[in-house]
């Protein structure tokens, strides 16, 4: 049986549907916290230094390189000799543990051991060029209402007002139907016919 060896994708941590790249990583602010790249950066440490310095040596002008450290949590021994204070070197805590009893006391023979739980690696990445003001700065200063001047207005000649007719009063025209009582009172009353004058008697 073949056993296949899968291929580990290192994924950014701030956008995580881009892979790690160079290009990506020289110019992020969190570059010496994230984890991702940490570990990226052990198998691929000469190719990112190849590409920084190739962008800051292509762009002088605008570009300059930067130098960060970037912890790494493990524990370390770090022997120091007495006499003169130097930094002998420094182990990892396992391979110290792995060392036999005679190699321990020769290791730490006029020897100082310290653990150290973090190492610190130093990283590139690039940055803007940064320029020094020498002079102070002077900006406009917008006028106030107060000293704007006021746009002169052109008045147009007055047109001449005709003085408006009066209309004439139009007569209302009546009603047509009107109430039966004021109809009843216009009708002209019937005529009485006259008296007729007594007979005398023979």
């Amino acid at each position: 049986m073949h056993l296949v060896k899968k291929v580990r994708l290192y994924t950014c941590e701030i956008k995580r549907h881009r892979q790690i790249a160079p290009e990506l990583c020289a110019v992020c602010p969190r570059v010496a916290k994230c984890k991702a790249f940490r570990v990226w950066h052990r198998s691929h440490e000469k190719e990112y230094l190849d590409f920084v310095l190739d962008i800051v040596n292509k762009f002088p002008e605008k570009y300059q390189m930067e130098v960060q450290f970037m912890n790494e949590k493990q524990h370390f021994v770090q022997i120091v000799d007495m006499e003169t204070g130097k930094i002998d070197r420094i182990a990892n805590l396992k391979e110290i543990n792995a060392m036999s009893p005679e190699e321990k006391l020769a290791l730490s023979k006029n020897k100082n051991l310290f653990i150290v739980t973090h190492r610190l690696q130093p990283i590139v990445k690039v940055e803007l060029k940064k320029s020094v003001i020498t002079k102070p700065m002077q900006f406009e200063t917008a006028q106030t209402p107060e000293e704007m001047p006021e746009p002169e207005l052109e008045i147009a000649p007055k047109a001449k007002e005709k003085k408006a007719e009066p209309k004439p009063k139009e007569k209302k025209p009546e009603p047509a139907s009107k109430s039966p009582s004021k109809a009843k009172e216009k009708q002209a009353e019937p005529q009485l016919a006259p008296k007729a004058k007594p007979r005398k008697k023979s």
